[in-house]
Protein backbone atom coordinates (compact mmCIF):
# COMPACT_ATOMS: atom_id res chain seq x y z
CA UNK A 1 0.00 0.00 0.00
CA UNK A 2 2.78 2.60 1.07
CA UNK A 3 4.24 2.21 -2.09
CA UNK A 4 1.15 2.16 -4.51
CA UNK A 5 0.44 5.97 -2.58
CA UNK A 6 4.27 7.04 -3.49
CA UNK A 7 3.38 6.31 -7.38
CA UNK A 8 -0.18 8.31 -6.93
CA UNK A 9 2.11 10.77 -4.99
CA UNK A 10 5.10 11.15 -7.72
CA UNK A 11 2.52 10.67 -10.91
CA UNK A 12 0.72 13.79 -9.24
CA UNK A 13 3.46 16.09 -8.92
CA UNK A 14 4.90 15.25 -12.43
CA UNK A 15 1.65 16.18 -13.82
CA UNK A 16 1.58 19.36 -12.29
CA UNK A 17 5.47 19.93 -13.56
CA UNK A 18 3.60 18.99 -16.83
CA UNK A 19 1.06 21.60 -16.66
CA UNK A 20 3.04 24.46 -14.98
CA UNK A 21 5.83 23.95 -18.52
CA UNK A 22 3.35 23.72 -21.07
CA UNK A 23 1.91 26.62 -19.53
CA UNK A 24 4.08 28.68 -19.13
CA UNK A 25 4.84 28.21 -15.22
CA UNK A 26 7.71 26.91 -12.98
CA UNK A 27 11.10 26.69 -14.39
CA UNK A 28 11.09 25.04 -17.23
CA UNK A 29 8.85 27.49 -19.26
CA UNK A 30 11.87 27.09 -21.82
CA UNK A 31 10.97 23.27 -22.51
CA UNK A 32 7.51 23.53 -23.79
CA UNK A 33 6.11 20.05 -25.35
CA UNK A 34 7.35 19.02 -28.51
CA UNK A 35 5.39 20.08 -31.45
CA UNK A 36 4.85 17.08 -33.99
CA UNK A 37 5.05 18.65 -37.40
CA UNK A 38 1.62 17.12 -39.42
CA UNK A 39 2.47 14.83 -41.53
CA UNK A 40 1.84 16.13 -45.37
CA UNK A 41 -1.14 14.32 -46.82
CA UNK A 42 -1.09 11.79 -49.39
CA UNK A 43 -1.83 13.88 -52.88
CA UNK A 44 -5.37 12.96 -54.56
CA UNK A 45 -5.17 10.54 -57.47
CA UNK A 46 -6.82 11.33 -60.54
CA UNK A 47 -7.44 10.21 -64.09
CA UNK A 48 -4.65 12.49 -64.90
CA UNK A 49 -1.43 10.49 -64.59
CA UNK A 50 1.86 9.20 -66.16
CA UNK A 51 1.55 5.37 -66.42
CA UNK A 52 -1.48 3.36 -67.68
CA UNK A 53 -2.42 -0.10 -68.43
CA UNK A 54 -4.69 -0.37 -70.88
CA UNK A 55 -6.62 -3.18 -73.31
CA UNK A 56 -9.67 -2.97 -75.76
CA UNK A 57 -12.33 -5.92 -75.51
CA UNK A 58 -13.53 -7.47 -78.38
CA UNK A 59 -15.15 -5.12 -80.87
CA UNK A 60 -17.39 -7.18 -83.85
CA UNK A 61 -16.18 -5.38 -86.56
CA UNK A 62 -12.54 -6.72 -85.90
CA UNK A 63 -13.56 -10.23 -84.95
CA UNK A 64 -16.26 -10.60 -87.89
CA UNK A 65 -15.51 -7.98 -90.23
CA UNK A 66 -17.75 -9.06 -92.37
CA UNK A 67 -20.67 -8.08 -90.75
CA UNK A 68 -19.34 -4.63 -90.61
CA UNK A 69 -19.06 -4.67 -94.70
CA UNK A 70 -15.20 -5.15 -94.21
CA UNK A 71 -14.56 -1.86 -92.96
CA UNK A 72 -11.38 -1.34 -90.34
CA UNK A 73 -11.42 -0.46 -87.27
CA UNK A 74 -9.72 2.82 -86.31
CA UNK A 75 -8.30 2.62 -82.25
CA UNK A 76 -6.70 5.94 -81.30
CA UNK A 77 -5.24 7.06 -77.93
CA UNK A 78 -6.07 10.48 -77.47
CA UNK A 79 -3.54 12.30 -75.13
CA UNK A 80 -4.08 15.49 -73.31
CA UNK A 81 -1.60 17.44 -71.02
CA UNK A 82 -1.93 20.90 -69.56
CA UNK A 83 2.02 21.30 -69.73
CA UNK A 84 4.19 20.14 -72.13
CA UNK A 85 5.41 16.45 -72.41
CA UNK A 86 6.60 13.93 -73.76
CA UNK A 87 5.77 10.10 -73.47
CA UNK A 88 5.24 6.63 -74.57
CA UNK A 89 3.27 3.77 -76.23
CA UNK A 90 4.39 0.30 -75.74
CA UNK A 91 2.14 -2.60 -77.62
CA UNK A 92 3.56 -6.11 -78.78
CA UNK A 93 7.16 -4.88 -77.99
CA UNK A 94 6.95 -1.87 -80.22
CA UNK A 95 7.25 1.35 -78.70
CA UNK A 96 6.10 5.10 -80.41
CA UNK A 97 7.09 8.34 -78.77
CA UNK A 98 4.85 11.25 -78.83
CA UNK A 99 5.05 14.63 -77.67
CA UNK A 100 1.93 16.89 -76.19
CA UNK A 101 2.53 20.73 -76.10
CA UNK A 102 1.48 22.81 -73.01
CA UNK A 103 -2.67 22.57 -73.36
CA UNK A 104 -2.36 20.40 -76.48
CA UNK A 105 -3.13 16.70 -77.74
CA UNK A 106 -1.49 13.95 -79.34
CA UNK A 107 -3.51 11.34 -81.52
CA UNK A 108 -2.15 8.06 -81.55
CA UNK A 109 -3.04 5.37 -84.26
CA UNK A 110 -2.77 2.08 -82.24
CA UNK A 111 -1.81 -1.26 -83.82
CA UNK A 112 -5.12 -3.34 -84.74
CA UNK A 113 -4.12 -6.37 -82.79
CA UNK A 114 -4.61 -4.08 -79.90
CA UNK A 115 -8.51 -5.29 -80.00
CA UNK A 116 -8.90 -8.73 -78.01
CA UNK A 117 -10.41 -11.24 -80.24
CA UNK A 118 -9.47 -14.14 -78.28
CA UNK A 119 -11.71 -15.74 -75.99
CA UNK A 120 -10.42 -17.10 -72.51
CA UNK A 121 -6.67 -16.94 -72.78
CA UNK A 122 -4.01 -15.22 -71.46
CA UNK A 123 -2.58 -12.87 -73.96
CA UNK A 124 0.51 -10.19 -73.79
CA UNK A 125 -1.62 -7.59 -75.72
CA UNK A 126 -1.88 -4.77 -72.62
CA UNK A 127 -1.03 -1.28 -73.99
CA UNK A 128 1.23 0.37 -71.82
CA UNK A 129 1.21 4.31 -71.82
CA UNK A 130 3.88 6.47 -69.65
CA UNK A 131 4.61 10.29 -69.89
CA UNK A 132 6.86 12.52 -68.64
CA UNK A 133 4.17 14.73 -66.91
CA UNK A 134 0.82 14.24 -65.97
CA UNK A 135 -1.82 13.13 -69.23
CA UNK A 136 -5.10 12.55 -69.56
CA UNK A 137 -6.00 9.16 -71.71
CA UNK A 138 -9.10 8.45 -73.68
CA UNK A 139 -9.22 5.62 -75.83
CA UNK A 140 -11.78 5.41 -79.13
CA UNK A 141 -12.45 2.47 -81.69
CA UNK A 142 -13.94 3.28 -84.53
CA UNK A 143 -15.48 1.86 -87.30
CA UNK A 144 -17.46 3.91 -89.93
CA UNK A 145 -20.95 1.59 -88.35
CA UNK A 146 -20.05 1.30 -84.82
CA UNK A 147 -17.62 2.67 -82.28
CA UNK A 148 -17.09 3.94 -78.53
CA UNK A 149 -14.52 5.18 -76.52
CA UNK A 150 -13.19 5.32 -72.73
CA UNK A 151 -11.29 7.14 -70.21
CA UNK A 152 -7.98 5.57 -69.22
CA UNK A 153 -7.24 5.63 -65.43
CA UNK A 154 -3.74 5.53 -64.51
CA UNK A 155 -1.63 2.64 -62.89
CA UNK A 156 -1.49 4.23 -59.17
CA UNK A 157 -5.67 5.14 -59.59
CA UNK A 158 -6.32 0.89 -59.84
CA UNK A 159 -7.32 -1.25 -57.45
CA UNK A 160 -8.31 -5.12 -56.68
CA UNK A 161 -11.64 -5.39 -56.97
CA UNK A 162 -14.15 -4.52 -59.39
CA UNK A 163 -17.89 -5.56 -60.58
CA UNK A 164 -18.26 -5.87 -64.61
CA UNK A 165 -20.29 -3.14 -66.05
CA UNK A 166 -22.16 -4.37 -69.77
CA UNK A 167 -25.07 -4.75 -71.44
CA UNK A 168 -27.10 -7.41 -73.33
CA UNK A 169 -29.48 -8.66 -75.90
CA UNK A 170 -32.01 -11.03 -76.93
CA UNK A 171 -30.29 -10.71 -80.61
CA UNK A 172 -26.64 -10.08 -80.51
CA UNK A 173 -24.17 -12.30 -78.50
CA UNK A 174 -20.95 -11.16 -77.11
CA UNK A 175 -21.39 -9.36 -73.23
CA UNK A 176 -17.50 -8.97 -72.26
CA UNK A 177 -15.20 -7.69 -70.08
CA UNK A 178 -10.99 -8.02 -70.14
CA UNK A 179 -7.90 -7.70 -67.84
CA UNK A 180 -4.94 -6.34 -68.04
CA UNK A 181 -2.59 -7.03 -65.34
CA UNK A 182 0.06 -4.51 -63.78
CA UNK A 183 2.89 -6.90 -62.32
CA UNK A 184 4.28 -10.00 -62.34
CA UNK A 185 2.56 -13.03 -60.62
CA UNK A 186 -0.76 -11.56 -60.41
CA UNK A 187 -3.54 -14.19 -59.77
CA UNK A 188 -6.60 -13.05 -60.66
CA UNK A 189 -10.03 -14.74 -58.85
CA UNK A 190 -13.13 -14.56 -61.49
CA UNK A 191 -17.04 -15.12 -60.17
CA UNK A 192 -18.79 -15.04 -63.51
CA UNK A 193 -22.49 -14.14 -64.03
CA UNK A 194 -22.96 -15.94 -67.26
CA UNK A 195 -21.11 -18.70 -68.59
CA UNK A 196 -18.35 -18.40 -70.51
CA UNK A 197 -17.37 -20.54 -73.10
CA UNK A 198 -15.49 -23.12 -70.95
CA UNK A 199 -16.79 -21.90 -67.42
CA UNK A 200 -19.39 -22.20 -65.71
CA UNK A 201 -22.02 -19.16 -64.27
CA UNK A 202 -21.29 -18.80 -60.32
CA UNK A 203 -18.34 -20.30 -59.99
CA UNK A 204 -15.02 -19.18 -59.18
CA UNK A 205 -12.03 -19.65 -61.41
CA UNK A 206 -8.22 -17.77 -61.43
CA UNK A 207 -6.03 -16.91 -63.96
CA UNK A 208 -2.70 -16.12 -63.25
CA UNK A 209 -1.13 -12.75 -65.24
CA UNK A 210 2.51 -11.19 -65.59
CA UNK A 211 2.54 -7.61 -66.27
CA UNK A 212 1.29 -6.67 -69.75
CA UNK A 213 -0.60 -9.73 -70.00
CA UNK A 214 -4.30 -9.77 -70.79
CA UNK A 215 -7.40 -12.09 -70.38
CA UNK A 216 -10.52 -11.92 -72.19
CA UNK A 217 -13.97 -13.31 -70.99
CA UNK A 218 -16.94 -13.18 -72.86
CA UNK A 219 -20.32 -14.57 -73.17
CA UNK A 220 -20.67 -16.51 -76.53
CA UNK A 221 -24.76 -16.82 -75.90
CA UNK A 222 -27.03 -13.66 -75.22
CA UNK A 223 -26.43 -13.27 -71.48
CA UNK A 224 -25.40 -10.22 -69.81
CA UNK A 225 -21.87 -10.05 -68.08
CA UNK A 226 -22.97 -7.46 -65.42
CA UNK A 227 -22.33 -7.78 -61.58
CA UNK A 228 -19.03 -10.41 -62.43
CA UNK A 229 -16.88 -9.87 -59.72
CA UNK A 230 -13.24 -9.46 -60.98
CA UNK A 231 -10.89 -9.85 -57.25
CA UNK A 232 -6.67 -10.06 -57.42
CA UNK A 233 -3.75 -10.00 -55.43
CA UNK A 234 -2.38 -6.86 -57.50
CA UNK A 235 -3.77 -3.95 -58.96
CA UNK A 236 -5.00 -4.63 -62.30
CA UNK A 237 -6.90 -2.85 -65.20
CA UNK A 238 -10.45 -3.71 -66.34
CA UNK A 239 -12.57 -2.71 -69.40
CA UNK A 240 -15.91 -3.83 -69.86
CA UNK A 241 -18.78 -3.82 -72.84
CA UNK A 242 -20.31 -5.80 -75.32
CA UNK A 243 -18.79 -6.37 -78.85
CA UNK A 244 -22.29 -4.76 -80.59
CA UNK A 245 -25.64 -5.13 -78.08
CA UNK A 246 -28.86 -3.13 -79.20
CA UNK A 247 -30.09 -0.95 -76.65
CA UNK A 248 -33.18 -1.70 -75.75
CA UNK A 249 -32.52 -5.27 -76.18
CA UNK A 250 -34.39 -6.37 -79.32
CA UNK A 251 -34.54 -1.71 -80.93
CA UNK A 252 -32.41 -1.07 -83.65
CA UNK A 253 -29.46 -1.21 -83.95
CA UNK A 254 -26.56 -2.80 -82.54
CA UNK A 255 -23.00 -0.67 -81.25
CA UNK A 256 -20.18 -1.23 -79.63
CA UNK A 257 -19.59 -0.10 -76.07
CA UNK A 258 -16.71 -0.13 -73.70
CA UNK A 259 -15.53 1.59 -70.42
CA UNK A 260 -12.59 0.91 -68.15
CA UNK A 261 -14.02 0.18 -64.73
CA UNK A 262 -13.17 1.56 -61.64
CA UNK A 263 -12.43 -0.51 -58.50
CA UNK A 264 -15.08 -0.56 -56.08
CA UNK A 265 -12.99 1.63 -53.29
CA UNK A 266 -13.76 4.85 -55.21
CA UNK A 267 -17.25 3.94 -56.24
CA UNK A 268 -19.92 6.61 -55.21
CA UNK A 269 -22.84 7.60 -53.43
CA UNK A 270 -23.96 11.04 -55.19
CA UNK A 271 -24.86 11.04 -59.00
CA UNK A 272 -26.59 13.21 -61.47
CA UNK A 273 -27.54 12.28 -65.41
CA UNK A 274 -29.14 14.23 -68.06
CA UNK A 275 -29.77 13.61 -71.75
CA UNK A 276 -27.89 13.15 -74.70
CA UNK A 277 -28.74 16.04 -76.81
CA UNK A 278 -31.39 16.09 -79.36
CA UNK A 279 -32.08 12.23 -78.09
CA UNK A 280 -35.84 11.66 -76.21
CA UNK A 281 -34.25 9.41 -73.63
CA UNK A 282 -31.85 7.56 -71.96
CA UNK A 283 -31.12 4.58 -69.63
CA UNK A 284 -29.58 4.51 -66.43
CA UNK A 285 -28.18 1.09 -64.69
CA UNK A 286 -27.16 1.55 -61.21
CA UNK A 287 -25.10 -1.48 -59.42
CA UNK A 288 -24.24 -2.19 -55.70
CA UNK A 289 -21.46 -2.83 -54.16
CA UNK A 290 -22.56 -4.16 -50.71
CA UNK A 291 -25.94 -5.80 -49.55
CA UNK A 292 -28.45 -3.16 -48.73
CA UNK A 293 -28.26 -0.55 -51.16
CA UNK A 294 -30.96 1.88 -51.15
CA UNK A 295 -31.35 5.16 -53.65
CA UNK A 296 -33.32 8.18 -53.07
CA UNK A 297 -33.56 9.90 -56.27
CA UNK A 298 -35.01 13.35 -58.08
CA UNK A 299 -37.49 12.67 -59.66
CA UNK A 300 -38.87 10.51 -56.83
CA UNK A 301 -39.13 6.75 -56.30
CA UNK A 302 -36.62 5.99 -59.35
CA UNK A 303 -35.05 3.14 -57.90
CA UNK A 304 -37.64 1.93 -55.38
CA UNK A 305 -36.57 -1.91 -53.10
CA UNK A 306 -33.00 -3.09 -52.06
CA UNK A 307 -30.21 -3.92 -53.87
CA UNK A 308 -27.44 -6.15 -52.86
CA UNK A 309 -23.96 -6.80 -54.29
CA UNK A 310 -23.61 -6.86 -57.88
CA UNK A 311 -27.09 -6.69 -58.46
CA UNK A 312 -28.11 -3.65 -60.73
CA UNK A 313 -31.72 -1.81 -61.83
CA UNK A 314 -31.98 -0.01 -65.13
CA UNK A 315 -33.99 2.95 -64.92
CA UNK A 316 -35.10 5.22 -68.11
CA UNK A 317 -35.84 8.78 -68.50
CA UNK A 318 -36.16 11.54 -69.92
CA UNK A 319 -35.08 14.39 -68.36
CA UNK A 320 -32.13 14.86 -65.62
CA UNK A 321 -32.22 12.97 -63.18
CA UNK A 322 -30.16 12.99 -59.17
CA UNK A 323 -29.80 9.79 -57.29
CA UNK A 324 -28.07 9.45 -53.68
CA UNK A 325 -27.20 6.20 -52.28
CA UNK A 326 -26.56 5.06 -48.82
CA UNK A 327 -23.61 2.63 -50.20
CA UNK A 328 -21.37 3.38 -52.53
CA UNK A 329 -22.65 2.51 -56.32
CA UNK A 330 -21.61 2.03 -59.93
CA UNK A 331 -23.80 4.42 -62.65
CA UNK A 332 -23.23 3.96 -66.53
CA UNK A 333 -25.62 5.87 -68.58
CA UNK A 334 -26.43 4.42 -71.90
CA UNK A 335 -27.26 6.37 -75.02
CA UNK A 336 -30.25 4.32 -76.62
CA UNK A 337 -30.47 2.79 -80.10
CA UNK A 338 -31.05 4.67 -83.77
CA UNK A 339 -34.72 3.35 -83.47
CA UNK A 340 -35.78 3.99 -80.28
CA UNK A 341 -37.09 8.05 -81.67
CA UNK A 342 -37.74 10.15 -84.38
CA UNK A 343 -34.29 11.48 -83.22
CA UNK A 344 -32.76 9.92 -86.73
CA UNK A 345 -29.21 10.23 -85.01
CA UNK A 346 -26.39 8.21 -82.95
CA UNK A 347 -26.47 4.20 -81.70
CA UNK A 348 -26.07 2.56 -78.56
CA UNK A 349 -22.77 3.84 -76.29
CA UNK A 350 -21.68 3.57 -72.60
CA UNK A 351 -20.81 5.97 -70.12
CA UNK A 352 -19.50 5.60 -66.98
CA UNK A 353 -21.29 8.59 -64.46
CA UNK A 354 -18.84 10.47 -62.10
CA UNK A 355 -20.09 10.56 -58.88
CA UNK A 356 -20.41 14.00 -57.15
CA UNK A 357 -17.26 13.00 -54.50
CA UNK A 358 -14.67 12.07 -57.51
CA UNK A 359 -15.60 15.25 -59.46
CA UNK A 360 -12.60 17.40 -60.72
CA UNK A 361 -12.29 21.18 -60.41
CA UNK A 362 -9.19 21.44 -63.52
CA UNK A 363 -8.91 18.94 -66.03
CA UNK A 364 -7.43 19.39 -69.69
CA UNK A 365 -8.45 16.10 -71.99
CA UNK A 366 -9.40 15.48 -75.45
CA UNK A 367 -12.14 15.47 -77.52
CA UNK A 368 -12.63 12.92 -80.71
CA UNK A 369 -14.55 14.37 -83.25
CA UNK A 370 -16.97 11.64 -85.05
CA UNK A 371 -16.23 11.44 -89.42
CA UNK A 372 -19.21 13.58 -90.78
CA UNK A 373 -21.15 14.30 -87.99
CA UNK A 374 -22.77 17.81 -86.60
CA UNK A 375 -20.32 18.10 -83.75
CA UNK A 376 -19.80 16.90 -80.64
CA UNK A 377 -21.36 17.51 -77.04
CA UNK A 378 -20.44 17.66 -73.44
CA UNK A 379 -22.60 17.23 -70.64
CA UNK A 380 -21.80 19.21 -67.15
CA UNK A 381 -22.83 18.98 -63.85
CA UNK A 382 -22.00 21.20 -61.42
CA UNK A 383 -23.68 23.61 -58.10
CA UNK A 384 -25.84 26.17 -59.54
CA UNK A 385 -24.27 28.71 -57.11
CA UNK A 386 -20.83 28.14 -58.73
CA UNK A 387 -21.99 28.32 -62.97
CA UNK A 388 -20.48 31.37 -63.26
CA UNK A 389 -17.04 30.18 -61.87
CA UNK A 390 -17.23 27.43 -64.52
CA UNK A 391 -14.52 27.90 -67.42
CA UNK A 392 -14.35 26.34 -70.66
CA UNK A 393 -11.08 27.25 -72.33
CA UNK A 394 -10.55 29.70 -69.92
CA UNK A 395 -14.04 31.56 -71.42
CA UNK A 396 -16.87 31.67 -68.65
CA UNK A 397 -19.73 29.10 -69.59
CA UNK A 398 -22.87 30.78 -71.01
CA UNK A 399 -25.09 29.43 -67.80
CA UNK A 400 -28.40 30.01 -69.68
CA UNK A 401 -27.59 26.33 -71.30
CA UNK A 402 -27.72 25.15 -67.74
CA UNK A 403 -30.67 24.44 -65.75
CA UNK A 404 -31.25 23.43 -62.47
CA UNK A 405 -31.98 19.63 -61.01
CA UNK A 406 -35.05 20.81 -59.04
CA UNK A 407 -36.49 19.63 -56.12
CA UNK A 408 -33.81 19.84 -53.27
CA UNK A 409 -31.03 19.68 -55.62
CA UNK A 410 -28.10 21.89 -55.66
CA UNK A 411 -26.60 21.26 -58.75
CA UNK A 412 -27.44 21.93 -62.50
CA UNK A 413 -26.81 20.33 -65.61
CA UNK A 414 -26.16 21.63 -69.04
CA UNK A 415 -24.85 20.84 -72.25
CA UNK A 416 -22.40 22.62 -74.10
CA UNK A 417 -21.59 22.45 -77.91
CA UNK A 418 -17.70 21.63 -77.77
CA UNK A 419 -15.36 21.05 -81.00
CA UNK A 420 -12.95 17.98 -81.31
CA UNK A 421 -9.33 18.78 -80.07
CA UNK A 422 -7.66 20.16 -76.42
CA UNK A 423 -9.75 21.71 -73.59
CA UNK A 424 -9.51 22.11 -70.24
CA UNK A 425 -12.37 22.88 -67.99
CA UNK A 426 -11.84 24.80 -64.55
CA UNK A 427 -14.31 25.40 -61.92
CA UNK A 428 -14.10 26.51 -58.48
CA UNK A 429 -15.88 23.69 -56.93
CA UNK A 430 -16.41 19.86 -57.95
CA UNK A 431 -18.26 18.92 -61.86
CA UNK A 432 -18.50 15.79 -63.72
CA UNK A 433 -18.65 15.88 -67.33
CA UNK A 434 -18.83 13.74 -70.37
CA UNK A 435 -18.37 13.45 -73.78
CA UNK A 436 -20.30 12.27 -76.82
CA UNK A 437 -20.56 12.27 -80.72
CA UNK A 438 -23.24 10.34 -82.61
CA UNK A 439 -23.48 10.19 -86.48
CA UNK A 440 -26.78 10.50 -88.21
CA UNK A 441 -28.42 7.86 -90.73
CA UNK A 442 -26.86 6.03 -92.55
CA UNK A 443 -23.93 5.42 -90.26
CA UNK A 444 -25.41 5.87 -86.99
CA UNK A 445 -22.36 5.46 -85.34
CA UNK A 446 -21.79 7.16 -81.66
CA UNK A 447 -19.28 7.28 -78.39
CA UNK A 448 -19.28 8.34 -75.34
CA UNK A 449 -16.62 8.58 -72.34
CA UNK A 450 -16.07 10.87 -69.12
CA UNK A 451 -14.21 13.68 -69.44
CA UNK A 452 -11.89 12.96 -66.13
CA UNK A 453 -12.44 12.14 -62.30
CA UNK A 454 -10.91 11.17 -59.55
CA UNK A 455 -9.61 8.00 -58.14
CA UNK A 456 -9.06 8.74 -54.33
CA UNK A 457 -10.18 11.41 -51.92
CA UNK A 458 -8.04 13.43 -49.55
CA UNK A 459 -7.57 11.77 -45.80
CA UNK A 460 -8.56 14.02 -43.42
CA UNK A 461 -5.19 16.25 -41.73
CA UNK A 462 -4.20 14.46 -38.58
CA UNK A 463 -4.23 17.03 -35.46
CA UNK A 464 -1.41 17.17 -33.05
CA UNK A 465 -1.42 17.86 -29.52
CA UNK A 466 1.22 20.97 -28.52
CA UNK A 467 1.37 23.48 -26.03
CA UNK A 468 -0.59 25.85 -27.08
CA UNK A 469 -3.77 23.65 -27.46
CA UNK A 470 -3.29 22.33 -24.26
CA UNK A 471 -3.25 25.80 -22.75
CA UNK A 472 -5.79 26.83 -24.84
CA UNK A 473 -8.37 23.63 -24.06
CA UNK A 474 -7.40 24.36 -20.35
CA UNK A 475 -8.12 28.04 -20.55
CA UNK A 476 -11.12 27.02 -22.19
CA UNK A 477 -12.17 24.71 -19.31
CA UNK A 478 -11.31 27.24 -17.06
CA UNK A 479 -13.88 29.44 -18.23
CA UNK A 480 -16.40 26.68 -19.19
CA UNK A 481 -16.59 26.24 -15.02
CA UNK A 482 -16.52 30.08 -14.34
CA UNK A 483 -19.65 30.49 -16.86
CA UNK A 484 -21.44 27.39 -16.85
CA UNK A 485 -22.11 28.07 -20.05
CA UNK A 486 -25.51 5.06 -66.94
CA UNK A 487 -27.45 -4.23 -84.43
CA UNK A 488 -24.88 -1.92 -86.18
CA UNK A 489 -26.46 0.58 -88.86
CA UNK A 490 -24.41 -0.12 -91.47
CA UNK A 491 -24.44 1.50 -95.20
CA UNK A 492 -25.68 -1.85 -96.51
CA UNK A 493 -29.03 -2.38 -98.09
CA UNK A 494 -29.61 -4.56 -95.36
CA UNK A 495 -29.84 -1.97 -92.20
CA UNK A 496 -31.86 -4.83 -89.74
CA UNK A 497 -27.88 -6.63 -90.04
CA UNK A 498 -27.77 -10.06 -87.87
CA UNK A 499 -24.68 -10.46 -85.66
CA UNK A 500 -24.97 -13.30 -84.07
Amino acid sequence: MRSDRAGLTQGALLLTSFVLTACGGGAATQKSMTQKAAPAPAPVITSIGTDFYLTLPDHLCTSAPAKCNNAPVNNRLIVAGATATTGNVTFNGVTTPFSVTAGGEAVLALDPAVVLTANEMVEAKAIHVTALSPVSVHVVSENPTSADGYLALPTPGLGTKYYVMSYASIRYTGSEFAVAATQNSTTVSITPTAAGATKPVGTTFTVLLNAGETYQFANPANADMTGTLVAADKPVAVVSGHRCTDIPSGVGYCDYIVEQLPDVSVWGKTFHTSPFSGRARYTVRVMASVNGTTLTTIPAGLIPGTLNAGQFVDVDLTGAGEFVSNNPVLMAQFMRGYADDLAGKGDPSMVLVTPAEMGMTDATFGVHGLAGTSGTFMNVVTETAALATLKLDNVVVNTALFTPIGGASIYSVGTIPVAAGAHSLLGTVPYSALVYDYGIPLNAVSYAYPVATKLSIPAPVATTTTSSTVCAEKQETEGLHSSSGHDIHTNSVNDDLDCD
